[in-house]
């Protein structure tokens, strides 16, 4: 797992994220999709490569730290409800597509930032309690 975080970079996951987001205009000219297909694709496919990148930073944390541990199942839970639900309120006219893409992107955002919150301080406490140990 620790060989996949060290390859699975912030500047890695950038770069798939700019490779998918430079086919979407071929696929839509070829008719693979709408722009609107497309954009929530790409949200969903960067939320997925922030939420890999998150968990794969959770390597180094230890075993006994349910907090975080608890955060990562949290995390892939509302990714989880937010991918499927979001789309099913629009199939049923809850709300429209640009509605959806909204709501996606603030999940997506929301839980990489409080991620990258969790991340820094449970790292920074573990490196004390090493300090003192």
């Amino acid at each position: 797992m620790k060989t996949i975080a060290a390859w699975f970079t912030a500047e890695r996951r950038q770069l798939i994220q700019a490779f998918l987001a430079s086919l979407a205009p071929l696929a839509i000219l070829l008719g693979y999709g709408t722009e609107g297909t497309w954009e929530q694709l790409l949200i969903i496919s960067g939320a997925g490569l922030a939420a890999a990148g998150s968990l794969l930073s959770l390597v180094n944390v230890r075993i006994g730290d349910w907090a975080t541990q608890g955060w990562a199942i949290v995390r892939g839970a509302v990714y989880a409800l937010g991918t499927t639900v979001s789309p099913a309120l629009v199939l049923l006219g809850f709300y429209d597509d640009a509605t959806n893409t909204q709501v996606l992107t603030g999940i997506s955002v929301g839980l990489t930032v409080l991620s990258s919150g969790i991340a820094i301080f449970a790292n920074g406490q573990q490196q004390k309690t090493a300090l003192a140990a």
